[in-house]
């Protein structure tokens, strides 16, 4: 995933556990990168519209991914990938992988196109290709959390590059750190969460200056033009929830941003260019002040 990944298990057989949820963050990779040419989101990204068969995770990631393309009112959008690309970004953060897309590839507006068969297929609208991103993670976190709890677990907290699914088996909860878009060597707040998701997302999380390139998800956005939040973090009841609002939460105005999470039952902190921070009432709930 190209990310740092860190397992935390408390309970009997905790090592055993905590093994195995590695193997499962390995094993959605394998179905979920748009670097590996055998997943099954690479399949059908090259499948030229027709039907092709996936694993049943895969389905819940795209039944996720429709749902949060609908919720946010298409702030969250998956298929930003030919963007991307063209920025630049077509090459594996840790290896030599590229990822090669049709010609024909574009941004779609709605995901009303993709069409899910009761006998597991799936088929994308001719040159739509979809990028699994921060949803994946978010998605993988909770899916491994669960297995964690289902083998006995008495708590966990799953990493995946910043993007948590936490239970921590009691109502105290854990400390997590919420560090700045702009030097994570500098913690901006700390929230204590006992069940749920917390993600964060960056305008500068892809950025790659040394290889000249300086793109990010939200490049194609005009929203980008006329507000200045460039980092969100959001508390939700599952990181693949939360991860999908941060990227409403960053390609809106602050303001709007914070009303309408705080509405959603949300609860965010956003940064802004010049380094304010803004927090929602409910933010206060997971902190100490």
């Amino acid at each position: 995933m190209g990310v740092t990944c860190v397992v935390t298990v408390v309970g009997s057989n905790s090592h055993e556990i905590a093994l195995h949820c590695l193997d499962l963050v390995e094993e959605l990779e394998s179905l979920w990168s748009r670097f590996i040419p055998t997943s099954d989101i690479s399949r059908l990204n090259i499948a030229n519209g027709q039907p092709t068969v996936v694993d049943e995770r895969t389905l819940t990631l795209i039944h996720h991914m429709i749902a949060a393309h609908q919720a946010t009112d298409g702030a969250y959008n998956p298929t930003r990938l030919p963007l991307q690309i063209a920025a630049g970004d077509a090459h594996s953060l840790i290896n030599d992988r590229n990822t090669e897309l049709a010609t024909d590839s574009i941004v779609f507006p709605q995901l009303s196109g993709i069409h899910i068969f009761h006998d597991g297929k799936v088929s994308l609208p001719r040159g739509m290709t979809l990028d699994a991103g921060g949803i994946g993670k978010g998605l993988a976190a909770d899916l491994i959390l669960r297995v964690a709890l289902e083998q006995g677990a008495d708590g966990a907290c799953i990493n995946l590059g910043g993007d948590m699914a936490i239970n921590t088996g009691d109502s105290i909860g854990w400390d997590v750190e919420i560090l700045s878009p702009f030097d994570p060597g500098v913690i901006l707040d700390t929230v204590r969460v006992s069940v749920g998701g917390v993600a964060t997302s960056s305008l500068f999380a892809r950025q790659r200056n040394s290889a000249g390139i300086a793109s990010h998800l939200f490049s194609d956005s005009s929203a980008h033009d006329t507000q200045h939040t460039v980092g969100a973090t959001v508390i939700a009841n599952s990181a693949a929830w939360s991860e999908a609002w941060t990227k409403y939460a960053i390609l809106s105005n602050p303001a709007q941003a914070i009303d309408t999470l705080t509405s959603t039952g949300l609860a965010a902190l956003l940064v802004s260019a010049d380094g304010h921070t803004t927090r929602s009432e409910s933010w206060k709930t997971f902190t100490n002040d």
